[in-house]
């Protein structure tokens, strides 16, 4: 690439008496061409330069806010602050540096800064003297964005409901007031809203989608939709666009490294992950945080990067990288009990515990509830995360929670079997072949395991009393009118399994057919 006449940061002389709209063309062609060869910082400078010297009106003014904040949202965090920080030593009208305070302490808020909230207060100040929309949507941003940090869902969901991407005036901060709506729509476990907003074709053709687009396979991990965002990520990671920031890439990579575990493909997991491993400064990491949430499960590769300590002090300063996909928090305290890491599981356990405080849904209730059944070993906290679990769309997180079900000690044996099944049936619907061979070894390890006396501390062996909990809803739904083939998909297993089950029911409570099964289930009832 030929070198750039902007390098000092100031057009040419020849250029000064262009069309303004010509002018601008160009300016933004030069800033672009600057970020692509690797010089995110001059890039930030020619357009903080003109901010300094433009007096061809607002619109210009705001087009080139516009432009700079999306240049900072492709660069890693070091770049953008060390870039906006420069960019403020100029001769800035009081909205333009109230925009770049803004611009400055979002980032800070996304990574978990300790300076964030003196930030936010600098920024807030520099609003309030130039009244600027521009750098109200950007303050707006930014708060939102410490509330994603500190797990506080519903507080960043109030504020990013004041801002509208659809006018012309937030065009060029559209695609980050989406993106920042549809990571909390993830986190409070709307999916279908966060598929329906991924979706959306903007006005402007301009703008951006693959962040939209590495959401959405966020999303499809979440609910279970692995080989279509596996495709997906492939498909978006090896386009080339110009359009991919470090932050999308390091999110495609995390995608298909999650899916090609579950699939049981290790190797080649491995292979994809290990470009992210050498990233070992923060704030920069921060960006990989979720890659690292993914390769923690595979100790060749987290053992000796000592991943699990990094990823847990970098939650401790923001929980954002746990929003998501809900199955990453339980996943970090299961790594840290494996490794007899009782600090780390107490850590990341009081993270999602804080999570679920901030955000009191049912998804949140039952991860907190599975971190602290895995942390404690504890079948209650196991079976309520199952049962919470069942009433939302994430399917691999159902699925993951039956197994730790099916591997607590200290679970009744009938009841670990049916929960060991029904996550083997699970895996295999959500197209996880990998993790479905685990459970299914599980199954084996519990079928071959000895059966011996009940003592007077076990259930009995006949009547209502004798069912498992997997077979207490089976009989309740089917008791209350639901056919088998409503059981089966309302429950998440095979026709087969509830089949299998029914007639355990039968067995159990002497009975023969659907009719006697009401009526033994209306008497328990009364």
């Amino acid at each position: 690439m030929s070198e750039s006449p902007f390098n000092a940061g100031t057009l040419p002389a020849d250029d000064i008496a262009t069309d303004a709209e010509q002018r601008r063309h160009r300016l933004f062609a030069t800033a672009d061409q600057l970020r692509l060869a690797g010089r995110g910082m001059e890039a930030l400078h020619v357009l903080a330069a003109e901010l300094a010297t433009s007096r061809s009106g607002e619109r210009h003014r705001a087009l080139l806010l516009g432009r700079l904040a999306q240049i900072v949202a492709l660069e890693q965090p070091t770049t953008a602050l060390a870039g906006l920080r420069e960019a403020l030593n100029l001769r800035l009208d009081t909205g333009s540096r109230g925009t770049l305070l803004a611009l400055v302490a979002t980032i800070a808020a996304r990574t978990g800064h300790p300076d964030t909230d003196a930030l936010l207060r600098d920024a807030g100040t520099a609003h309030a003297a130039s009244g600027d929309p521009t750098s109200a949507r950007h303050l707006a941003l930014g708060r939102a964005a410490r509330s994603l940090a500190h797990g506080d869902l519903p507080g960043a969901q109030a504020v990013l409901a004041a801002l509208d991407p659809d006018s012309w005036a937030a065009r060029a901060d559209a695609p980050s007031i989406r993106a920042e709506r549809i990571l909390v729509q993830l986190g409070l476990g709307r999916h279908q809203d966060a598929r329906a907003a991924t979706r959306q074709t903007p006005d402007a053709a301009d703008v951006p989608l693959t962040g939209l687009t590495a959401l959405d396979c966020l999303r499809m991990v979440a609910v279970g939709e692995l080989p279509e965002a596996a495709a997906l990520a492939v498909t978006t990671l090896s386009s080339g666009s110009a359009d991919l920031s470090r932050e999308v890439r390091a999110l495609l990579v995390a995608v298909i490294g999650e899916v090609r575990y579950r699939r049981g493909e290790h190797d080649d997991a491995r292979a994809i992950l290990r470009t992210c491993l050498a990233e070992d400064r923060w704030p920069d990491r921060t960006m990989w945080t979720f890659a690292f949430c993914v390769a923690v499960r595979d100790p060749a590769l987290s053992a000796p990067a000592g991943l699990l300590t990094t990823v847990v002090a970098d939650l401790h300063r923001s929980v954002r990288s746990l929003l998501p996909v809900p199955h990453f928090g339980p996943r970090l305290v299961r790594a840290a009990v494996a490794a007899d890491d009782t600090r780390a599981a107490r850590r990341v356990t009081e993270l999602v515990e804080l999570v679920s405080t901030r955000t009191p849904v049912p998804l949140w209730h039952a991860l907190a509830d599975q971190s602290r059944g895995l942390r404690d070993g504890d079948p209650d906290a196991l079976r309520s995360a199952v049962d919470r679990l069942r009433t939302t769309a994430a399917r691999p997180a159902l699925a993951d929670a039956l197994l730790d079900l099916a591997n607590s000690p200290r679970a009744r044996s009938g009841e670990a079997r049916d929960a060991a099944h029904e996550a083997a049936a699970l895996y295999a619907r959500i197209g996880a072949p990998g993790d479905q061979a685990i459970a299914d070894r599980r199954c084996a390890d519990l079928a071959a395991t000895p059966r011996h006396r009940p003592s007077i501390d076990e259930p009995p062996s006949r009547g209502i009393g004798a069912l498992t909990p997997a077979e207490e809803r089976v009989a309740e739904m089917l008791a209350t009118g639901a056919t088998k083939k409503e059981a089966a998909r309302s429950l998440f297993v095979s026709f087969h399994t509830v089949d299998t089950q029914l007639r355990s029911i039968y067995h159990k409570l002497g009975i023969h057919n659907r009719m006697q099964l009401m009526r033994a289930w209306e008497r328990t009832r009364r």
